[in-house]
């Protein structure tokens, strides 16, 4: 269970530690399920999302355990959202790590995204 509690925690590490070549090997083939590139980018800006806002919440008032049972219904939810199962991402993640430079763009895209959001929710505010 712990596995899947910290999965986002796991998918950003393999990114860094794993052994990957500089490009997809032309020769290994896609998952049938392979998600696209902003399939990706959505499902990982959503799971930075509700996994910041988890942090946020859970800080004064939950205990580890608390604060794990809920990263881990809010992933399956997200997941679900996205009609994917975790086996479906895993699949597609292993196979975009291949590439760092792919994968590189889709974590650009994330914080892009992330950052707009974060301005716009700012200038949201500073209206009120």
């Amino acid at each position: 269970m712990k596995n899947n509690i910290l999965f986002i925690g796991f998918v950003l590490w393999s990114v860094f530690l794993s052994n990957c070549t500089q490009s997809i090997d032309k020769r290994s083939k896609p998952p049938d399920d392979l998600l696209s590139r902003e399939e990706m980018v959505d499902i990982i800006v959503d799971l930075e999302l509700y996994d910041a806002i988890i942090n946020t919440e859970s800080k004064k008032k939950d205990n580890k355990d608390t604060v794990n049972y809920k990263k881990f219904h809010l992933y399956n939810s997200i997941l679900e959202k996205h009609s994917i199962t975790r086996e479906q991402f895993n699949r597609s993640f292993e196979y975009y790590q291949n590439d760092l430079d792919f994968l590189d763009g889709i974590y650009a895209d994330v914080i892009t995204r992330l950052s707009k959001m974060k301005t716009d929710a700012d200038q949201a505010k500073e209206e009120e």
